[in-house]
């Protein structure tokens, strides 16, 4: 069942964007509706609604006619593609533990490493320090911990591939994407297809007998995931279903245009059904169906953001689960989700059809690309429209947006090397302040010139200070003092080879960097962990450093697979080398685990290396999986998540869970799924 909030409640996804040069808001704290002449309303001077299901069709058709060709809704245009990864303020990797399960709860294990402590983020593995819940394959394995190691106790086998889930108490959350035939069709022709979502409820009360209590599946690709305790926001981007389009019957621009006058027609003959996502619960014995948004749900931003429809559906999993949600929708693209105990943050992009502009008008456009950030107060449940502002260029991703003291922090790129159109000659990154008060957005302090030629590699704010890392063939460490929002300075700033993908603080006056060391041409050797002492903000040092070469890690694009605690760093890597002989032949050799680094106040260790099966690099002939009787598959080996339970390290890979002591990491075993 489906319900409406005060529309676009918690909702705060990113189509990748940002820089701070231009910020509009509200004048007062009254937000201000104006007629339209489609029959939507302006509301505050930047979203859109619609006044009836009529309106908010005529929309939909009005703009996709503007933008419809031969080949359909493709060709070209941007419609929010994920350009940063999804997917930040803690402290430390573990956030404070549900409450209440069935289960006596441990005192010390960890949980997935969350950009704002205690708004956990949907992972691959969750665990409660008795239970651990994984994905893999096509399914779920339940493992309980047991004083000798683990026991996997039960599982769910799944015609679809879950990509991330959320644990609360004794219920868990499955959510990703399912792919189809006709899912296909609507991508071949509209650039992109969405798919569906599924969300699948799971009591998990009994480890030995895991039962689906509820499943939810929905037009649309997933996005991302929030649980604030126990309010479960999930966010979705669906684009046009069942939109039959023409191709063109032969070359030549007579079949283009005949096929874009077809196209037309196929757009002017919908209906709501083609444009609004659609549901299907299954509840028990139960089933029901319908659109996912009401009409009155949907607003649109006052700038043409294309004509996918962005959601986000909120679900209280103390009550109905999955069967029961609020929802609110934009017509536009998102890709990105940033959101704190008390605002929620939603970023829309200004829509371009690249494809039909010139090299040169191009190249401007990419040059003044905008996005807008919208924020809402979520406080009290229901949430409350505050204000917008707009900025110009690319999130790198989710920790490119911090809410501090009343003021959200963004760093962003212009024209990032990724980007085209000149590459990164005319690019650099900006810091925006902004004032979030009862009715305003307003942009209060700004910052550029960090990394010129360069793009934005990570970021992270801590309190009012913000580390920014840039790259092309150096690594520049900037410091930024955010103390007096008005005037952000650069403080410090160090160059070293290499780069940082992922900070994360590691005590007073520390940071550290995970990503890849390099020369001074810019060419990369191998996954590191850095630590740097930033003191003193005017002159940050690089201390100490560690590495392994040829090796690349996965924190790299996804901070969920870092973990800290106890002042170590779990860092999973993957090495791959090829020994060439004399005679052309050679060896493929693969060093697959996790490296466990000490950081210290001055220094950092390489105490251990975590390897699932192995005490070294194995190659392809070594007859360790035939003597483990494992599958001799390295993918099977990959580290995804590395979690502590009182005094041991679990290493949880694509084909089962190593152990290890905390107390000299001695591998005490390996268990291979079931």
């Amino acid at each position: 069942m489906k319900r409406n909030t005060a529309l676009l409640a918690a909702l705060a996804v990113v189509v990748a964007a940002c820089t701070g040069i231009t910020t509009t808001s509200p004048t007062d704290s009254t937000v201000q509706r104006q007629p339209q002449a489609d029959g939507s309303v302006l509301v505050g001077g930047y979203f859109q609604e619609f006044t009836s299901c009529d309106s908010l069709l005529d929309y939909y058709i009005s703009h996709a006619i503007e933008i419809v060709g031969p080949w359909g809704l493709g060709g070209g245009g941007y419609w929010g593609g994920r350009f940063g990864v999804e997917e930040m303020a803690s402290s430390d990797a573990a956030m404070a533990p549900a409450s209440g399960a069935s289960f006596a709860r441990s005192e010390g294990y960890t949980t997935s490493n969350v950009q704002v402590q205690g708004v956990d983020e949907a992972d691959i593995v969750k665990t409660d320090g008795k239970r651990i819940f994984m994905t893999a394959d096509t399914g779920l394995k339940v493992a309980v911990v047991t004083g000798e190691g683990v026991e996997f106790t039960d599982s769910l086998s799944l015609d679809w591939y879950p990509q991330s889930m959320m644990l609360y108490e004794d219920t868990l959350v499955l959510m990703g994407m399912v792919w189809g035939q006709d899912v296909y069709l609507d991508s071949f022709y509209y650039g992109g297809g969405s798919g569906t979502t599924k969300i699948v409820e799971v009591d998990v009360s009994d480890p030995s007998d895991v039962k689906v209590k509820r499943t939810l599946e929905f037009d649309g690709s997933y996005v991302s995931a929030r649980l604030v305790n126990s309010e479960l926001r999930v966010a979705v981007n669906s684009t046009p279903v069942g939109l039959d389009f023409e191709q063109p019957q032969g070359s030549g621009l007579r079949a283009e245009r005949d096929a874009t006058e077809a196209n037309i027609a196929v757009i002017k003959a919908s209906t709501l059904d083609n444009w609004l996502p659609y549901y299907v619960l299954e509840n028990g014995s139960s089933e029901s169906e319908g659109r996912l948004l009401d009409c009155s749900g949907v607003m649109a931003p006052t700038t043409f953001s294309g004509v996918d429809t962005l959601s986000l559906l909120t679900f209280d999993l103390r009550g109905q689960g999955v069967a029961d949600w609020d929802s609110a929708g934009v017509v536009a693209s998102g890709a990105t989700m940033y959101a704190n105990h008390d605002r929620t943050y939603l970023s829309t992009a200004r829509w371009q059809n690249w494809a039909v502009l010139a090299e040169d008008d191009a190249r401007s456009e990419a040059e003044e690309f905008t996005t807008d950030i919208h924020v809402f107060d979520s406080s009290n449940g229901a949430p409350a429209y505050l204000g917008s502002g707009t900025v110009k260029g690319f999130l790198l991703n989710q920790f490119a947006m911090d809410e501090f003291d009343g003021h959200l922090r963004v760093a962003s790129t212009t024209t990032p090397n990724w980007w085209g159109w000149g590459g990164s000659s005319d690019s650099q990154s900006q810091v925006t302040v902004f004032e979030v008060t009862g009715g305003d957005l307003e942009q209060v302090g700004f910052v550029d010139g960090l990394g010129k030629t360069e793009q934005i590699y990570s970021v992270r704010f801590m309190g009012d200070t913000a580390y920014v890392v840039t790259f092309r063939q150096t690594d520049p460490l900037y410091v930024l003092d955010l103390s007096d929002v008005t005037d952000p300075t650069v403080t410090g700033e160090l160059k070293i080879p290499g780069y940082s993908a992922y900070l994360h603080p590691a005590g007073e006056g520390r940071l550290l960097g995970v990503g890849q060391a390099g020369d001074e041409d810019g060419r990369t050797q191998g996954t590191q962990v850095s630590l740097f002492d930033v003191s003193d903000p005017n002159d940050p040092k690089l201390l100490d450093a560690v590495m392994i070469e040829n090796a690349w890690s996965a924190v790299e694009g996804d901070h969920l697979a870092f973990t800290m605690t106890e002042g170590v760093a779990y860092v999973p890597f993957e090495a791959w080398t090829w020994d060439e002989t004399n005679n052309g032949e050679g060896t493929e050799t693969f060093d697959i685990g996790v490296m466990a680094v000490t950081v210290g106040t001055d220094s950092l260790d390489l105490t251990s290396i975590l390897r699932p099966v192995a005490d070294g690099p194995i190659d392809w002939n070594d007859k360790i999986f035939e003597e483990k009787g494992i599958a001799p598959d390295p993918w099977r080996m990959s580290a995804r998540r590395t979690i502590r339970i009182d005094d041991r390290v679990y290493l949880i890979t694509n084909g089962g869970i190593a152990i290890f002591e905390l107390d000299g990491f001695e591998r005490v075993g390996y268990t291979e799924f079931k």
